[in-house]
């Protein structure tokens, strides 16, 4: 019973993130000895972290100048015959990865401190990632001419398999966003939406995502940046529909 309340619970905290846009402001933690992970979430996402890619998962990674889709649907099914079918992202939206930028912190990146949501000075003394990405929509039969995107959907992470043994840094943590809604901005709420945008059909946004992580990431080359993660099968349960993992290598081979 435990284990199902705790899927439940799990699966709650992953609607909530998917009907409506999240990021307020808010400290990350400071660098930690915790167990390395196959992937973080943004620091104001509700969504947790999604299970290591297994020989059954299909995984495509693109490099900079590919596209990779801003939308997937999938079903969770439970072991007591119920099931719940899920949308993350945008029907229509696509992502192309333009660039990347390392920086020894976000001080030397240069940017317009407003789009940073974290405020701890450990994880803002941190290595910062800035990766340019373009997103292009183009509405589906019946779809709206004009939509709210979240940049939440892309989760950066880092691959296990890539650690040297005994290796044990801090989670990567997104903590910018360029495009981060004004206050008092008509459509959007800067404090509760701060990486959401709004994107037209036909009309193409570019806009830098910036990332925070331990420098071994960097010269291990592995970070990710994962779109729209599916989570881990419940126990006794299995996930179908679209449950490939699609992620850009921002630091290549």
């Amino acid at each position: 019973m435990k284990m199902r309340l705790a899927a439940l619970a799990a699966l709650f905290a992953l609607a909530a993130a998917l009907t409506a846009c999240s990021g307020g402001p808010q400290s990350a933690p400071a660098p930690s000895s915790l167990p390395p992970q196959s992937e973080s979430t943004a620091p104001d996402s509700e969504v947790g972290p999604a299970s290591e890619p297994t020989d059954k998962t299909e995984t495509e990674t693109k490099g900079t100048g590919e596209s990779i889709s801003g939308y997937k649907s999938f079903t969770i099914h439970y072991e007591d015959g119920t099931e719940t079918a899920i949308e993350r992202g945008v029907e229509g939206l696509t992502y192309t990865l333009e660039g990347v930028k390392v920086f020894d912190s976000i001080e030397d990146a240069g940017v317009d401190m407003y789009g940073c949501t974290v405020d701890s000075e450990d994880i803002l003394a941190r290595p910062f990632v800035l990766a340019e990405l373009k997103a292009d929509y183009t509405a589906p039969a019946g779809g709206e001419l004009e939509v709210i995107a979240d940049a939440n959907d892309l989760t950066p992470l880092l691959l296990t398999d890539k650690l040297e043994a005994g290796s044990e840094p801090a989670f990567p943590a997104l903590g910018y966003f360029s495009l981060r809604p004004k206050e008092g901005d008509a459509k959007l709420d800067s404090q509760h939406q701060a990486y959401c945008y709004i994107i037209k059909d036909g009309e193409g946004v570019t806009f830098q995502l910036g990332i925070f992580c331990d420098r071994a990431l960097i010269d291990s080359k592995n970070l990710y940046l994962e779109v729209n993660a599916v989570p881990a099968p419940p126990d006794g349960g299995t996930v179908t529909g679209d449950t490939a993992r699609r992620m850009f290598d921002l630091l290549g081979e």
